[in-house]
């Protein structure tokens, strides 16, 4: 068998485990399916499914990539167009596509966030390029905030982005949402509040 017909089958092999996973987590949700129930509709041993995908997470990661990329040029759109606008609003900005994107995929998010081990980068939602994505435009707005103080308040830029990016991870989000009973506008509205209160 050639190299070129092995990458072939490779890439086939790839889009029918995401085609049977995408359509399982549809029916069932992303929780309840396991990693032996798509390997049996795919019609795939086990072990060739954890050879490409050591675990769940790391398929929803897969799944994700392509709405990922969307997400990440729309953020980057929306900052071009307010560039002049108060970096308190840019934060601001980026945690409600955020929040949409919770809204939208959290099922897909939660299983991706699950293998958080910081001894194994693989499924490590810190190691992900949506986080370093998010954690590096915060960041970069909170030295803009910082630069702009007479007597800048003592905060490590990167530290602020982190947390601001955990408060709002999809087990957190949904916690506080029900708990308060907010809509997804209140709590985008909370959001808005939460970004100008470091800096007053």
């Amino acid at each position: 068998m050639t190299i070129r017909r092995e990458r072939r089958d490779a890439v086939e092999h790839r889009r029918l485990i995401l085609q049977t996973a995408q359509s399982l987590f549809n029916q069932y949700g992303v929780q309840p399916v396991s990693m032996h129930q798509i390997a049996k509709k795919a019609g795939i041993g086990q072990a060739t499914l954890y050879r490409k995908y050591a675990h769940k997470g790391d398929l929803c990661h897969d799944i994700l990539h392509d709405y990922i990329q969307q997400l990440m040029d729309k953020i980057n759109n929306y900052l071009l167009a307010h560039k002049q606008a108060p970096p308190e609003e840019k934060i601001a900005g980026i945690l409600v596509h955020w929040i949409d994107a919770v809204e939208e995929k959290s099922g897909l998010i939660i299983a991706m966030e699950s293998k958080m081990s910081c001894e194994d980068d693989r499924g490590n939602f810190f190691h992900s390029t949506i986080y370093q994505f998010f954690r590096n435009k915060i960041s970069e707005i909170i030295i803009e905030i910082l630069n702009s103080k007479d007597s800048p308040p003592s905060i490590d830029p990167d530290l602020a982005a982190h947390s601001l990016i955990c408060c709002l991870s999809p087990i957190g989000y949904f916690h506080i949402k029900q708990e308060k009973n907010y809509t997804v506008d209140e709590m985008k509205q909370r959001v808005l509040q939460l970004c100008r209160f470091p800096w007053t």
